[in-house]
């Protein structure tokens, strides 16, 4: 067996590999230009396809003309919605159950939610929505082609605003005031009568806004068909390669579930964008098997804006009813969530999230949510990056500066009062989760010393000297990760000393060459550089969920650890055979079985050899009890010229409890990447359409800007080390910590500096014409 403690090592101590920063194996490849990115594949006889998209966010559909397009050069076909139902296609159904929808329904019941159409026929509910599709000899041919598709239009009165959903006429007939499915958390009862008994109560309206995901490499997707075989093969930009292929085989197809194999190389970001099943995904494999070629369709970034599930979206009004000290007594939340015209494959995650997490680090007895998931006529959404928790912790960091301000305290002093105290743990909140482990204060306390917060004052001063506005902002953050989903892991040990790794997850930028290997080379105390990970072929993997929800380290890394353990076992029986010895003589160390006390070993390629073609191999499945709860603080200093509203993010510093980092380096740059997710949607990322025709208005990236290098200051870090208990590397999930925390420090930041002006809300994103409007509205209210 590996000795002892091999993997769980004490806090802070790294062991040979783990624990310990390493570069990226991956960058080599990425940096001179070797990746393999879906565009960068090549294919005999490629046709190139376009897809016909809705100019309305709601409309009747009367007629599509595919006669002019059809007769332009190159052209090698149109195809509507008629067509897809003439060779029985399905749509998109959901696949995450509605809470408080009863198990009778099976998965994607349209009783609970209608499927998207794969081409829509006789209505659209949002802009973008896919009509026609055309595929031609070349991309542009194909492009003048869509183009001259003739769409018979209807518009209809477009519905934006999920407050607006109630009252509205219903989009569709299973959901009532365009309520697809709500619930309640907490008691409402005990929550009114805190509220009544409290003595200060703090309210808050706000709006979080859509995110349109906008990952690096925009979604593209080559289908191919084997006629002989029967069988699709689909190449894609995917997190998800095994799950999208089930369901295109079981949904779409009607066919078994093997029936559409998945490849994917490099995936260039995903953020949750790039996991579900979309139309596009179908349409290449149908096209590809009606004309008997291969077919590519590669998203523009224009079409990213209309095209891609989003993100976030919640309309919340939210209470804390607290006693004289600013001890929390209730929290009251009434959240509407917009899903968008359909309840998309996964689009009940972000909802849901207020169950397991609503709560944050705080001791909070009493609450009360209500939760009602609506439909608009706008795009579907799916979990993006942090999935629901952004929301939740934007909702109760922005309460608890608003109480702290009410209370005449300072931000970190209120948020003190009210931490669960380590001594807590195991605790059991009253939105139903049960965390095992962490030291919140301790992760204030190291954020407070690097943000040195005791010198903020001064540094106040200097601003305002300057004729600026200086604002500190704070956020701890809670998530709840890694739990729901069981996957597998397989080691292979081959005679040449390559040991091979099948992963049911699939990296999009998450280090897995790199962390992966260092596990198993902690494990079985070999060079990492023997390890060849294998992912993201359903061929190879076809028990694998992919890469979601934060869970790739937690719930494969687990995998591969149980698994290397059944590899050694495995092997010193084996062994034991091969040295003629007795089992319990055997020992296994550094890649060798040896019996004990003696020169007399064999190597783990020896004994795979031994095996045959086959391989010394062991698996594991993994299905976790319990979720993750990696927290953190995160502590934002802003400066703010009052005359244009122009905010500069000067500092931003983040304590995080990652119970164990594998890489530092690796965590460390998942923080980073994460926090600048949340200055973007904090400052920057508008999604806005104009209220009366729903027309989009932010269709790229001069009105709706990405972070930029110079956005962003210098971010400092620090990795505390509090286990989990409930895996055994003792990790918390890392990925979605900085999309949580960013958003609710950047605007708490803003508001600390503003607040001497009397402004005290602002909707995110806090761009400079918005900042400059809300300070001119404080003024004229002077």
């Amino acid at each position: 067996m590996p000795p002892d403690n091999r993997v769980m090592t004490a806090p802070g101590e790294p062991g040979r590999y783990l624990g310990r920063d390493m570069p990226r194996v991956e960058d080599a490849r990425f940096l001179t230009g070797q990746g393999r990115y879906i565009a960068d594949l090549e294919f005999e006889g490629l046709a190139h396809m376009v897809v016909v998209r809705s100019l309305y966010p709601h409309a009747e559909i009367k007629g599509v003309d595919p006669s002019t397009a059809m007769a332009l050069p190159g052209v090698l076909g149109v195809w509507t919605a008629r067509n897809l139902d003439e060779d029985g296609l399905g749509g998109i159904p959901w696949e995450r159950r509605p809470t408080g929808v009863s198990e009778v329904p099976p998965t994607g019941d349209p009783s609970i939610g209608a499927p998207h159409p794969i081409l829509a026929g006789d209505r659209v509910l949002y802009q973008g929505q896919p009509v026609a599709v055309v595929v031609a000899e070349t991309a542009a041919a194909a492009i003048d082609a869509a183009e001259a598709v003739l769409v018979d239009y209807a518009p209809l009165t477009p519905l934006m605003d999920p407050r607006g959903a109630d009252g509205a006429p219903p989009l569709w007939p299973q959901s009532p005031e365009n309520i697809s499915f709500g619930f309640t958390v907490g008691d409402g009862r005990a929550a009114a009568a805190c509220f009544e008994a409290a003595a200060h109560v703090v309210s808050l309206g706000f709006d979080i806004n859509r995110i349109v995901q906008n990952p690096l490499e925009t979604r593209g997707y080559v289908g191919a068909f084997d006629r002989a075989r029967g069988r699709y093969t689909l190449y894609a930009t995917a997190g998800k390669p095994q799950t999208v292929g089930r369901a295109l085989a079981r949904d779409v197809f009607h066919l078994a579930e093997d029936a559409v194999r998945v490849v994917t190389k490099d995936v260039g970001g995903g953020f949750g964008a790039k996991n579900p099943l979309y139309p596009e995904q179908a349409l290449v494999l149908w096209t590809a098997k009606r004309l008997g070629r291969t077919v590519r369709w590669l998203e523009s970034r224009s079409e990213v804006f209309l095209a891609d599930y989003q993100g976030r979206g919640q309309a919340n009004d939210a209470e804390l009813a607290l006693d004289g000290e600013g001890r929390i007594l209730a929290m009251r939340v009434r959240v509407l969530a917009d899903l968008g015209g359909y309840l998309g494959p996964r689009g009940t995650t972000a909802p849901t999230m207020w169950r397991t997490m609503g709560t944050s680090v705080y001791d909070i007895p009493v609450v009360d949510f209500d939760v009602r998931a609506v439909h608009t006529t706008r795009m579907p959404t799916c979990p993006y990056r942090g999935a629901g928790a952004p929301e939740a912790n934007f909702t109760i960091e922005r309460l608890l500066d608003a109480a702290a301000r009410e209370l005449g305290i300072g931000p970190g002093e209120i948020r003190r009062r009210n931490l669960v105290d380590p001594a807590a743990m195991p605790y059991r909140t009253a939105a139903t989760s049960t965390y095992d482990s962490g030291d919140f204060a301790a992760n204030m306390t190291a954020a407070e010393r690097m943000a040195d917060t005791e010198g903020f004052a001064a540094r106040r001063d200097e601003s305002t000297a300057r004729g600026r506005l200086r604002g500190i902002g704070y956020a701890n953050l809670l998530e709840a990760c890694g739990a729901g989903i069981a996957d597998r892991t397989e080691i292979t040990c081959r005679a040449d000393g390559t040991i091979e790794v099948r992963l049911g997850s699939m990296s999009n930028g998450q280090s897995h060459e790199t962390v992966y290997p260092q596990i198993l080379a902690e494990m079985l105390d070999i060079d990492p550089s023997r390890v060849r990970i294998i992912q993201g072929d359903s061929d190879e993997t076809p028990w694998g969920t992919g890469t979601g929800a934060c869970r790739s380290m937690t719930v494969c890394g687990s995998a591969l650890v149980l698994a290397a353990e059944t590899l050694v076992e495995t092997g010193l029986g084996l062994a034991a055979d091969m040295l003629e010895a007795a089992r319990t003589d055997v020992e296994y160390n550094a890649g060798n079985f040896r019996i004990s006390g003696t020169d007399r070993a064999v190597s783990l390629e020896e004994v795979a050899a031994d095996i045959g073609a086959a391989g010394l191999a062991a698996g594991h499945l993994h299905d976790p009890v319990a979720a993750t709860f990696p927290n953190g603080c995160h502590i934002a200093e802003v400066e703010v010229d009052p005359e244009t509203g122009a905010v500069a993010l000067l500092n931003y510093v983040m304590a995080q409890d990652v119970g164990r980092a594998l890489n530092p380096m690796v965590v460390k740059g998942q923080l980073d990447g994460g926090v600048a997710q949340g200055v973007g949607e904090a400052l920057l990322e508008r999604n806005v359409h104009d209220p009366e025709s729903g027309q989009l208005l932010s269709g790229s990236f001069m009105d709706c800007a990405m972070p930029r290098a110079d956005d962003l200051p210098a971010f400092t870090t620090e990795l505390l080390e509090v286990p989990c208990t409930t895996n055994p590397l003792g990790i918390k999930s890392v990925g979605e910590a900085g999309p949580t925390a960013a958003p609710a420090a950047v605007v708490n930041a803003i508001l600390d500096a503003l607040a001497p002006l009397g402004v005290r809300d602002l909707d995110m994103p806090a761009t400079s014409e918005r900042v400059y409007q809300a300070i001119a509205a404080a003024r004229r209210d002077d």
